[in-house]
């Protein structure tokens, strides 16, 4: 008896830009600052030909997060279970996937949105 055991085309992506908007191509983000410490606007989001087989995601941040876990449903309007966090730093993201049968699997995701900052093509906008 075989197993068959379902593999997504699912990647996590992360970027100042909201990949829901034309702000990408425009090069828009946002920041704010506290004391000297800037915080940048982030999106945490998947991509992948297999989005429509999810049903949530649960993002577990940083420890110096106050609410670590956030589940993000998978809704018309939130088609790539988006996720907007405010962030001074650069850390590893756990992921736990659940597809529309239940099963659930795990990623890890290093944000990566440091090297759209250090790219220079941004245009900053204080929110």
């Amino acid at each position: 008896m075989s197993l068959k055991r379902r593999t997504y085309d699912i990647r996590v992506k992360d970027s100042i830009f909201n990949p829901h908007t034309n702000e990408r191509k425009e090069g828009i983000a946002f920041f704010r600052k506290k004391g000297k410490t800037m915080f940048y606007k982030v999106n945490l989001y998947l991509e992948g030909n297999d989005l429509p087989f999810i049903k949530k995601v649960t993002y577990h941040l940083h420890k110096t997060f106050k609410n670590r876990e956030r589940v993000i449903e998978r809704t018309p309007g939130n088609f790539n279970c988006k996720l907007v966090l405010w962030t001074w730093g650069l850390f590893t993201v756990k992921i736990e996937i659940e597809d529309i049968t239940g099963r659930k699997f795990h990623l890890t995701h290093y944000l990566t949105y440091g090297n759209e900052i250090t790219k220079g093509q941004v245009k900053w906008k204080k929110e």
